[in-house]
């Protein structure tokens, strides 16, 4: 039973600010090399409990903006891991395969109130959304996954981040790390306990994985693009889709995979999965 695990780091307990890889100081040295640490415990945690509630494989994405943000030596060596920057596509490997997805470290979507470090992607975006239904990174993982058929069987992170999946996949496991009470700010669990209640659900969701149903958003998507900034001048289109106002854009395409290829230009000709001897 082959499980995805992706990976954020603003959901994950004991971090409450942004990673700021620019800042050369010790203190945000310090702060970044902690949360590594932090975010590595929480997906061994993960990984431990999937295992033991019967998965015989997991792929983990390090799917924070650096994506080199687990510390690769102290990972659990019966998992791959998805790595580097200028991926080919947002979660490779996620597809048929595959028999659920899971999340570590989520943060809300943007425009949530109270939600630590909540944004959809970047800072600069207001809202996301698909079809009419606002989604934030959450949203679009599922929706990635309920295309291939592969149901979303467990997060965990800020607690609004817990509420946001459990409005859209019934019968998902959810593990709330922290509970945001600002952008900056949160109340959180210690990490060894963190740890222990990722463990404990994560396990727990292999037993629900034929139970939830995979998220799936029927075809045409029309997808809007809203930021916080007039970035979108009408006599200037972008190079994909049409301008709404200044602050949007629409984009129309078949279905969310198209969506993202159209969005991020991906190569339409994707890496296969390869065996690498697990």
């Amino acid at each position: 039973m082959r499980v995805y695990l992706m990976t954020d780091l603003e959901g994950v307990a004991g971090v409450w600010k942004w990673e700021e890889r620019d800042d050369e100081s010790r203190e945000n040295f310090e702060y970044r090399m902690r949360a590594r640490r932090l975010l590595t415990g929480e997906v061994n945690a993960a990984v431990a409990g999937f295992f033991d509630g019967g998965a015989t494989e997991v792929i983990v994405n390090d799917g924070h903006g650096a994506g080199y943000t687990i510390d690769i030596e102290a990972l659990d060596d019966r998992v791959t891991i998805i790595h580097g920057r200028e991926r080919p596509f947002w979660l490779p490997f996620l597809d048929e395969a595959c028999d659920a997805t899971a999340l570590v470290g989520a943060h809300s979507k943007a425009g949530t109130q109270f939600g630590n470090l909540r944004h959809s992607m970047s800072g600069a975006i207001r809202n996301y959304s698909f079809n009419g239904v606002s989604h934030g990174e959450i949203g679009m993982q599922a929706m990635i996954a309920g295309h291939h058929g592969v149901p979303m069987v467990f997060l965990s992170g800020d607690w609004h981040a817990c509420r946001e999946v459990e409005q859209f996949i019934s019968g998902i496991t959810t593990v709330a790390t922290k509970q945001g009470l600002s952008t900056l700010s949160a109340r959180t669990l210690p990490p060894k306990v963190s740890c222990e209640r990722i463990h404990a659900g994560a396990q727990a969701a292999m037993a629900n994985v034929t139970s939830v149903e995979p998220y799936r958003m029927a075809g045409p998507i029309v997808f809007h693009d809203e930021r916080h900034d007039p970035v979108f001048d009408p006599e200037q289109p972008p190079s994909v889709g049409k301008v709404i106002d200044s602050h949007t854009r629409e984009i129309v395409a078949d279905d969310i995979i198209d969506l993202f290829f159209k969005y991020y230009s991906y190569p339409r000709d994707q890496p296969q999965h390869q065996d690498l001897g697990q």
